[in-house]
């Protein structure tokens, strides 16, 4: 039996950087860039007015003057100055005219007529050069880097492709996983179970954790713990990227599933890791298949997705790995025995924030996951965690 860093080393270590496809920026929304993008040109690609008022040269200013203008700028047009334009009234977009360094805002204006022509004079007693206008290339230059490939697209991410013009954008594929659900006293979700019975929920868990990552299942089976169906299921599995399976990975009469791994050729990693819930997780691959033999218990197949699934699906994918956070404990926990275990958290903020452990009746319990916002890790080496000891955290 191997540690949980042991564990999570022999999965990395199979990790493989999925291809990369062209999809519509609609779709892309939750993907992982495949690619580098870089500026199409200058952003702001103009001297850009900040501010609705009037643009002048800082040169030429003078508190006492009164500037006689015709011209008003809207943003989306552009003009070419004439001699004798001292202003020029600009809305906030608009391309500042060459030859104008300053926009005064509207709010520093007094505006009148005269004789038929359109006055203007300012409140303000002096002027800086380029004051309420963004500069041409000051955000982004042309062919700087702006986005960098491995990163989970998101609404910022969106917007950005859009204003440089990416009508297709290149992200890493997703893989094509299966999942399987074993065991003969599960029933669909649908099906109102005999006394001995429990309805399926591990399907309904891992699909729902990895659409974090876009991931939509290739086939979703549910099987009895009968050896020739189980099998038929499982080969037409391997056929996938990644094969998850749920129960029939401990020892008893009816586990099945490490003997017809083994029986179809899938190469055994691991089997059990000195972690709790979830040490009967079974680890293996068959050619470019990746199986993972999860615990049948529900609070056990949420932890090992999080623990060992979810860092496997970031770094195929080329995505940084979480980080490591460390925040102090609401009081004080003990356990016996010396496996790594991983128990359900809150996150309580009082004059700083803590993680205040959920009450749950095992791995079990159905109810082990609910209210919380992560799990925290309770090293195999200490027996007891007291109040304000700093302790990792892995978010949800």
């Amino acid at each position: 039996m191997i540690s949980y860093k042991e564990a999570l080393s022999k999965i990395l270590s199979e990790t493989k950087i999925f291809p990369t496809e062209l999809i519509p920026l609609e779709q892309s929304f939750g993907r992982v860039l495949a690619e580098p993008v870089m500026a199409d040109r200058d952003y702001p690609p103009f001297h850009r007015s900040a501010m609705d008022g009037f643009a002048i040269f800082s040169g030429d200013f003078s508190p006492n003057k009164t500037y006689v203008y015709e011209k008003e700028l809207p943003a989306g047009t552009n003009i070419q100055l004439e001699p004798g334009d001292e202003a020029v009234r600009i809305m906030t977009g608009a391309p500042v005219p060459d030859g104008f360094d300053v926009v005064i805002k509207i709010e520093d204006c007094i505006l009148n007529e005269s004789n038929n022509k359109k006055q203007v004079s300012f409140t303000i007693q002096e002027v800086k050069t380029w004051n309420n206008i963004a500069k041409q290339g000051e955000d982004v230059k042309k062919d700087q880097l702006v986005l960098p490939k491995g990163i989970q697209i998101g609404t910022s991410e969106i917007s950005l492709l859009a204003s440089l013009g990416k009508e297709k954008v290149p992200v890493v594929q997703s893989p094509e996983v299966h999942i399987i659900s074993t065991g003969s006293e599960v029933v669909p979700v649908h099906q109102t179970p005999l006394p001995y019975q429990i309805r399926d929920s591990n399907s309904f868990t891992i699909s729902t954790f990895l659409s974090k990552f876009k991931i939509q299942p290739k086939s979703i089976t549910h099987v009895p713990d009968i050896e020739s169906k189980m099998k038929d299921s499982i080969k037409q599995g391997l056929e996938g990227d990644i094969l998850i399976l749920s129960g029939g990975v401990s020892m008893g009469n009816m586990d099945l599933v490490p003997s017809i791994l083994q029986k179809l050729g899938v190469e055994l990693i691991f089997h059990k890791t000195a972690i709790k819930p979830g040490k009967p997780i079974w680890f293996g691959k068959r050619n470019g298949t990746i199986v993972f033999g999860m615990p049948g218990n529900p609070f056990s197949v949420q932890t090992c997705s999080r623990i060992f699934l979810e860092p496997y699906l970031r770094q195929s994918f080329g995505l940084p790995s979480h980080p490591v956070y460390k925040l102090p404990f609401s009081t004080t926990k003990h356990k016996k025995g010396s496996l790594t275990e991983f128990f359900p958290v809150k996150l309580e903020t009082t004059n700083k924030t803590y993680l205040t452990p959920i009450a749950f009746n095992g791995s079990g319990d159905i109810r082990a996951g609910i209210f919380s916002d992560g799990l925290a890790i309770f090293p195999n080496e200490l027996s007891e965690i007291q109040k304000e000891d700093c302790i990792e955290f892995l978010p949800w």
